[in-house]
């Protein structure tokens, strides 16, 4: 199904409705009330989005995309509140959950690096709120970088802003109060230009490209490719679209593992409408993040072998280590 990617479509009102249950009787059926249970409609289109705890603080995506520009200026305060715009929504058919990203729209915050090619690469943070009206995820707010000149973006492994809150009336008051660790925050860009600058010294073959990108993102081959035709003919399909963005950057940035982040993140960014891709954008961008931070430390250590270390992603084990 077609995901939600306008602001306008995850605005819905959203209204709260007991929840009763239908018992049989003698007489037909008897409608009996769960007073530990209330439905979450989309007043809308009447729509139930979830079955939900009599405890759980329903926040609307109203709310919480306040709240994300509040943390904006929280995390940057040379910034202005105008200067923050939603540039990304990512939401189930449903809408029973979304992603709302939030960029800064001058280069204040930008920050700079070299390519292969000599050429200035601007990478500037995104704020991504997480809303959810079905119980399965918690209010959420993370940092995230992105290529400007692309929009691929990732969500930062140990994100220097994350604040996470299960959705109940404890946790979540009449308005929330972020504490954001500055000093931490100064050191993203260090730290991320020293990820940048040894992805660039990493020589990368074009065959490897393919394995890693599938590995990084747990693209997997489906298990009944030869008895279900529409999956194999999905598969083809998408294997198509792995070998044409990892070629667009081969040819773009070189054969090094800055290109290879780049295919990745590129993917991760924009995934496709495809039988076989079973994850969302949130998704694959923090296995982006997370390979990044991994894949450094990784690749500097004096008996690195790219070979092996693909044989290690593919079993599993580059995780775990």
């Amino acid at each position: 199904m077609p995901r939600l990617t306008n602001l306008d479509d995850i605005m819905f009102p959203v209204e709260e409705h007991p929840v009763f249950v239908s018992m049989p009787t003698k007489l037909g059926e008897r409608r009996l009330p769960v007073p530990d249970k209330k439905a979450l409609v989309n007043a809308g289109n009447g729509r139930v989005l979830g079955v939900v705890s009599r405890g759980y603080r329903m926040v609307p995506n109203s709310k919480a995309l306040d709240w994300a520009c509040q943390c904006c200026c929280l995390a940057f305060p040379e910034s202005k509140p105008g200067e923050w715009q939603v540039t990304a929504i990512d939401a189930p058919h449903t809408g029973s959950y979304c992603n709302i990203d939030l960029m800064h729209n001058t280069t204040a915050l930008d920050f700079s690096m070299v390519s292969p090619q000599s050429r200035p690469e601007a990478f500037g943070p995104f704020v991504r709120v997480t809303n959810s009206y079905n119980g399965l995820r918690a209010l959420t707010f993370d940092i995230g970088l992105y290529r400007k000149v692309c929009k691929n973006g990732m969500i930062v492994p140990d994100a220097i802003i994350r604040f996470k809150y299960a959705h109940l009336s404890r946790d979540i008051g009449r308005e929330i109060a972020f504490e954001i660790d500055h000093a931490r925050l100064e050191k993203v860009k260090t730290v991320f230009n020293d990820y940048m600058d040894v992805l660039r010294e990493c020589a990368m073959p074009r065959a490897y490209f393919l394995p890693l990108l599938q590995g990084v993102l747990h693209i997997n081959e489906p298990k009944n490719i030869t008895t279900d035709r529409k999956i194999e003919d999905a598969w083809k399909a998408l294997s198509s679209h792995l070998e044409a963005i990892c070629y667009q950057y081969i040819q773009e940035l070189g054969e090094n593992a800055y290109s290879a982040f780049n295919a990745i993140t590129d993917f991760a960014s924009h995934p496709p409408e495809n039988r076989c891709v079973y994850r969302d954008r949130h998704s694959y961008q923090q296995l982006a993040g997370a390979w990044l931070s991994r894949f450094h430390d990784e690749c500097r250590q004096m008996n690195f072998s790219l070979s092996d270390y693909l044989v290690k992603l593919a079993g599993g084990d580059e995780k775990r280590n």
